[in-house]
């Protein structure tokens, strides 16, 4: 299956929008890969602390869910984390350059609300954090 940009299902624009590609998709997971760029607003002095990978793992659930709005047709919804439990960092931070693969897997949903579980590891394997996201959803928007 080829995949559309990410902007194509993701609220984000850059330099935020950190997610490069969708490498697999069904409905509740997702997967996809992602560079740290030197014009990443959360980089200093050319890293990026681990804690904030909980972003990295927000945008594969926004992909996951716009690609279901996308295959249904419908737009992009908005959505937030507002809450993070059992996350679990390996490392203290990545370095701007390196390349990441990005998972989140549906644990439960309904329309306003859902629970995901995230991973974020090296290219190369290693495990670099974990976390289960609870995220509330915006109003649909108009078709």
């Amino acid at each position: 299956m080829d995949f559309p940009a990410v902007s194509e299902l993701i609220p984000h624009e850059p330099p935020m929008l950190a997610l490069d590609r969708l490498t697999a998709w069904r409905k509740g997971h997702a997967e996809g890969e992602l560079t740290i760029r030197p014009e990443n607003p959360l980089a200093r002095d050319g890293t990026v602390f681990t804690v904030m990978a909980l972003e990295y793992m927000a945008q594969a659930v926004a992909a996951c869910l716009g690609m279901e709005s996308y295959l249904a047709g419908g737009n992009v919804r908005v959505g937030m984390v507002i809450a993070c439990r059992r996350m679990t960092i390996h490392r203290q931070s990545m370095a701007v350059g390196e390349t990441f693969r990005v998972r989140a897997d549906e644990v439960r949903a309904s329309d306003a609300i859902s629970h995901y579980d995230g991973e974020l590891r090296s290219a190369g394997g290693e495990l670099v954090a974990t976390c289960t996201m609870t995220l509330v959803h915006g109003e649909k928007p108009p078709q």
